[in-house]
């Protein structure tokens, strides 16, 4: 990704990076559609609340995920051959923290339903869909790794793949535990887990079989954690899961506060949720591979690249807005109907998404000069931004209009919030100084010499 064309490159890693969020946002949706077809509005209320603590635990996944692919595209971008230090040690922290925070989420899950306000009528649907997920977390959070290892390498095509054949299984095995075996939402949580655990098999199976192309050949003592690529991944993976635990649970907290204006504001709230699942099938797809290409360009030193890498990214996620706001505004009604046929759900839709507009804009915003935070891998400064946008501005935003706008000033503080990443971050791209910011391992075998 360090030749041609910037914008054909990019799209070229993108396109099956944003089509696996289609069927990502396809997969999560499947649940809410039908669930909310054949349950009704409790039922989408458990779904969501169960999704947003399942997501809380799956942070670490996620965050370990993406410091080995941080530092995976730093050294191909230096040619560096020897991968398999790095690949062993990540896999040996996505088992380790599966085990750990699947387990701390099935112990904790009935106080924190609670600290949710979870409506009494969703209650134990909630605790049914929260507990299974968290049982499930080894396949999700080895999804995660392998993921992490492909895009890292430049190869965006096969997760695809992967996540094609769990949105397949996970439509039949809803349709056949929920609409045929009247499971609720017990059975849709049941078919995310096994076609996460499907789809992970498969995905191990290949990456067994490339063995040599990959790097890494599977014997034990290659899971053995190296010191060296373990403190690089930690250094971008821990602010990483930082950030995404204060962002995540400060949209629990403006959750909760809606949760309290009933099962219908619960609902509308959870149908908003997924609907953001959509929108980061582009703008999310742009933000993985502008990172993965800043970090390859980053790591042979091509600085002007990376320039053109962040403005690409910029012209996409704002032609995506567009899109999007324009759906949003004019079709609110037919969006929802897809999820509920409650006529108070849909009622609330034009509101909700006509504020929705701002929150899309906000993430278009941010998504180009935040990944060049990514990519050159200052992990702490993420950290920084992510307390700024969701502790301070999103709860304080939150509490403030909450109180003289009430059950639309929490979803309009939540949205606005997402305007101090957008100036933190771009304050830093275009201060220039992440062009003095060293490799990585580079910064690790300063600190090992000295």
């Amino acid at each position: 990704m360090t030749q041609g064309p910037v914008l054909r490159q990019l799209a070229t890693f993108a396109v099956p990076v944003a089509l696996a969020n289609a069927l990502q946002a396809v997969y999560s949706m499947v649940d809410m559609v039908v669930v909310g077809q054949f349950v009704g509005s409790a039922g989408l209320s458990a779904v969501g609340i169960g999704g947003q603590l399942q997501f809380m635990f799956l942070a670490f996944g996620v965050g370990f995920g993406f410091g080995a692919q941080v530092l995976l595209s730093q050294q191909v971008g230096a040619q560096d051959k020897d991968l398999q230090p790095t690949i062993g040690t990540l896999f040996t922290l996505e088992i380790l923290g599966a085990i750990l925070f699947g387990l701390i989420g099935i112990a904790l899950c009935p106080q924190l339903l609670q600290i949710m306000n979870t409506p009494e009528e969703a209650m134990q649907d909630a605790w049914w869909y929260t507990v299974i997920c968290c049982g499930g977390m080894i396949f999700i959070y080895g999804y995660n790794a392998v993921c992490g290892i492909l895009r890292g390498m430049g190869e965006s095509r096969l997760p695809t793949i992967f996540i094609a054949i769990a949105s397949l299984v996970n439509l039949a095995l809803d349709l056949l535990f929920v609409a045929v075996l009247h499971m609720s939402a017990a059975g849709a949580a049941l078919a995310t887990v096994m076609a996460q655990g499907i789809s992970f098999v498969i995905s191990i199976i290949y990456l067994y079989r490339n063995r040599d192309r990959f790097g890494f050949d599977f014997k034990l003592r290659s899971f053995k954690p190296s010191g060296q690529h373990l403190k690089p991944i930690l250094k971008v993976g821990i602010p990483y899961i930082a950030q995404m635990l204060m962002i995540t649970c400060s949209m629990m907290f403006v959750n909760a506060q809606v949760n309290a204006y009933g099962v219908t504001a619960s609902a509308v709230d959870s149908i908003g949720n997924k609907l953001n699942s959509v929108v980061n099938i582009v703008i999310g797809a742009v933000a993985m591979s502008g990172a993965t290409m800043m970090g390859q360009c980053f790591g042979a030193r091509k600085l002007d690249r990376v320039k053109q890498c962040y403005h690409a990214c910029l012209a996409v996620c704002m032609v995506s807005f567009a899109v999007v706001a324009a759906a949003y505004l004019l079709i609110p009604r037919q969006i929802f109907r897809l999820f509920s046929a409650d006529p108070a759900v849909i009622d609330m839709s034009p509101e909700y998404l006509r504020i929705g507009v701002v929150w899309v804009l906000s993430m278009a915003t941010m998504t180009a000069p935040y990944t060049v935070i990514d990519g050159v891998g200052h992990a702490m400064l993420g950290l920084v931004i992510s307390i700024m946008d969701g502790v301070v501005a999103r709860i304080g935003l939150c509490i403030l209009l909450g109180r003289f706008l009430g059950l639309q000033g929490f979803w309009l503080g939540n949205a606005l919030a997402g305007f101090v990443t957008t100036i933190m971050a771009g304050g830093y791209y275009y201060s220039g100084r992440w062009r003095t910011r060293r490799l990585l391992l580079e910064q690790e075998n300063t600190v090992n010499n000295s």
